[in-house]
């Protein structure tokens, strides 16, 4: 056991409620951290290598000694979004300054990269040794972290971000790989549901309850009948580019280990399998070729370059298959200028992988790793913080439209297409001590709550597998699943032959090599917990 989970377990079995306890706070007052440990840290001109010693209980004015050093030292954020350069990008990271100095000698840079560059571009920045403080990663760090391209940060949190574990309890355990953080997660939903998303003056147009909608069954009868009325709109749109249509037709089955690599929810984590030799995976094989052959997904949906938010903007689109949370059609509104509704069908689990995939992380090349620490903590601990990253500048961006309720909108004559900010609730820190958007109930934050709560807890939460040992493998299988996923997930081939063939190419890739170490790390995961 993990030295965190020697913490008094009541501090962690409330930690999740408190996550969302100061909700929808208007203001907040810096975090005063509490530290155990004392850093100690030896700056060179090509970094910082950090030791950490224990030695009792760290100070405030050890802290101070590093965090007010007097050097002002430029903290990057590097994180994704849909422009690179919004309007009042320079006006929140003077807001975000304001904060920043009343804790810390330091200047704070947004390095925003559009969506369709992050990833190249958040490798290039990994690897080149740019100083950055701190870098989104939307696929865990488990890689960066067995490359060591970031740091490994369980001290420096303990010091500089004790505030944040307690804030996130048992959702920041699921960063741990082997009990050490390599990064903190945002505030998102931990737990995933899947459904249609669709257009909502469509639905009131055909006269359509969208509550009577409880099932598959019950979305493919409105796809038909949207079909019939708009025989020219494309019905359904790729959730994501390259992903094809139906990626998430089995969202909550299924805790992935990497992909193709799992463990069905509903047993006890002992059985590792090949996802696509599974029924499941069949199923949805059959229904994509089913509705794609109905005419029900847009042509050329393994190769669209435009994104689903602007599909529906261009008003030729209903809308798509994907995962749905509280807050899913505030979010797209946002995105799209479109209003949406949300019909979740799906299952939803709590795994590590849906915790941590979303996290903050330090790269090994930051020269200021307990600044960056610093800044962290104040992303998931402050709302005026949560404020800035999420909603931009008050008075411009966005305005208090009830104080009392903890409601903000937008300014008279703005809207999603001309606001100086947007950001996504899952980029922003921790977006749930921000105020409630307008078009979102004044109790989004504890749907939320509710939300994670109800669901069906993996029997490996808290396992991270480490794939170090077949990386090649991996190479492999991901060169096979980029080859036929899309597709498949699109209706474009026969099921019964594409999936055969996708099970053999992954088999000829070795993976049960990987299932194998997976099995043999689960069992050694569970004989110690």
């Amino acid at each position: 056991m993990n030295r965190f989970k020697l913490l008094k377990q009541t501090a962690l079995v409330l930690s999740a409620t408190m996550l969302l306890a100061g909700c929808a706070s208007g203001s907040a007052e810096s975090s005063q951290t509490t530290a155990t440990e004392t850093q100690t840290s030896t700056k060179s001109g090509s970094g910082t290598e950090s030791s950490t010693e224990q030695s009792g209980s760290s100070t405030a004015q050890d802290q101070d000694a590093i965090l007010k050093d007097g050097q002002k030292d430029t903290l990057t954020v590097v994180f994704p979004g849909g422009s690179s350069s919004p309007a009042d990008l320079e006006a929140v990271e003077a807001g975000l300054q304001s904060v920043v100095d009343t804790v810390m000698d330091a200047t704070v840079k947004l390095n925003i990269l559009e969506w369709g560059v992050f990833s190249d571009q958040q490798k290039l920045m990994l690897s080149s040794g740019e100083d950055i403080a701190l870098m989104f990663t939307y696929d865990s760090s488990k890689n960066y972290a067995a490359s060591s391209q970031v740091l490994d940060i369980t001290d420096l949190v303990n010091t500089y971000a004790s505030d944040a574990l307690t804030t996130l309890g048992k959702y920041a355990e699921a960063c741990q790989i082997s009990g050490r953080y390599y990064g903190l997660p945002t505030f998102h939903e931990y737990t995933k549901d899947s459904g249609l998303v669709c257009r909502t003056d469509i639905l009131e147009a055909l006269g359509v309850d969208s509550s009577s909608i409880t099932s598959w069954d019950d979305i493919e009868a409105l796809l038909a009948k949207v079909k019939a009325a708009y025989p020219d709109m494309n019905i359904l749109a790729p959730v994501e580019l390259e992903a094809g249509v139906l990626p998430y037709y089995n969202e909550g089955l299924f805790d992935i280990l990497t992909d193709g690599v799992a463990v069905r929810v509903d047993g006890d984590g002992s059985e590792v399998v090949d996802y696509y030799d599974t029924d499941e995976f069949m199923e949805l094989a059959k229904v994509a070729y089913d509705w794609n052959q109905k005419g029900y997904f847009m042509p050329d949906a393994t190769t669209v370059t435009d994104t689903r938010q602007d599909l529906l903007a261009a008003g030729n689109t209903f809308g798509y298959v994907g995962q749905i949370h509280p807050g899913t059609a505030t979010q797209e509104l946002k995105n799209s200028g479109v209003a949406v509704t949300t019909i979740p069908v799906g299952h939803r689990a709590l795994t590590t992988g849906n915790v941590n995939f979303a996290q903050y992380m330090v790269p090994t090349s930051s020269s200021t790793p307990e600044k960056a620490v610093k800044l962290l903590d104040l992303m998931l601990t402050n709302a005026d913080v949560s404020n800035l990253l999420m909603y931009g500048v008050e008075g411009k961006d966005y305005v208090v439209k009830d104080a009392q309720t903890k409601v903000a909108g937008y300014p008279d004559g703005v809207d999603s297409s001309s606001v100086g900010w947007n950001n996504e609730t899952w980029l922003a820190g921790n977006g749930s001590l921000a105020y409630a958007w307008e078009s979102d109930p004044v109790d989004i934050w504890q749907q939320y709550q509710t939300f994670n709560d109800s669901a069906t807890v993996s029997p490996l939460y808290g396992f991270t597998f480490d794939t170090s040992n077949v990386k090649t493998e991996i190479t492999a299988i991901t060169n096979v699943i980029s080859k036929y996923k899309a597709v498949i997930c699109s209706g474009y081939s026969d099921p019964e032959s594409s999936v055969k063939q996708m099970v053999d190419e992954l088999n000829s890739a070795g993976i049960a090599n990987i299932i194998t170490e997976a099995q043999a790390q689960i069992s050694n995961w569970k004989a110690g917990n």
